[in-house]
């Protein structure tokens, strides 16, 4: 699968896509870890960049009640998932999210991109979109898989041949899309050249968080700022 074919992969699992990731020991709680780590806020509006079912999104209005929001995604299926939890008022926006700025107007406050870098064709355009969406000072959370040495790597694997894809598979029925996932992982940056690319966009690199549990090593947050 390629990644222009994600968004429709997406859509044939959205129905099912909240029920495999509260499964995952740690998903909630690190979106939670995400979501906090935007704070403080030069202005009050957040971009959820790749909101997916609004996961990502709830757990943003939890950390942040009461503040305007944007939530873009690429798959109307996901979309339609997300519309339907309490989340309002909320801005739902279908979308590409390597070129948000055709469909967004900035400045945001606070841009959090939950396992969407990884899935853009181009990353480092991407980057740069966000930098020019935010307000001076605002900041970036990029929220994803992002494997820290060879025994992250080891572990990923195992988990992957074990665990994630045959569970996701028979739970979704869509065993290419995880199939994609493993691939994608091993594919993309690891955490220290993710943490360089992000400065060479232009941001300032605040620090790297790492996820949950067994994914300690695997998932990251790096937060990073626009100069003032």
């Amino acid at each position: 699968m390629d990644k222009p074919d994600v968004p429709n992969a997406f859509d044939a699992v959205a129905p099912r896509y909240d029920l495999m990731c509260r499964l995952n020991p740690g998903y909630v709680g690190m979106l939670a870890d995400a979501a906090r780590a935007l704070a403080p806020l030069p202005q009050s509006r957040l971009l959820d960049l790749c909101c997916g079912t609004g996961l990502s999104t709830q757990a943003l209005r939890r950390a942040h009640p009461g503040v305007p929001m944007v939530a873009l995604d690429g798959s109307p299926g996901m979309l339609e998932q997300a519309r339907r939890k309490p989340l309002a008022p909320i801005e739902f926006v279908q979308g590409d999210a390597q070129m948000p700025g055709r469909y967004l107007q900035g400045p945001f406050g606070g841009i959090l991109m939950a396992y969407g870098l990884r899935n853009v064709d181009d990353p480092d355009r991407s980057l740069v979109e966000l930098h020019h969406l935010l307000a001076p000072g605002g900041l970036l959370a990029i929220h994803d898989y992002s494997l820290a040495g060879p025994g992250a790597e080891r572990l990923w694997r195992f988990m992957c041949r074990a665990v994630v894809r045959p569970f996701c598979a028979a739970v979704s029925g869509a065993p290419q899309l995880f199939s994609y996932l493993e691939d994608s992982v091993l594919d993309f940056d690891r955490r220290d050249a993710l943490a360089r690319r992000i400065q060479e966009a232009g941001f300032e690199l605040l620090r790297v968080i790492p996820g949950r549990l067994w994914q300690r090593q695997i998932v990251h947050t790096f937060l990073a700022r626009r100069a003032p």
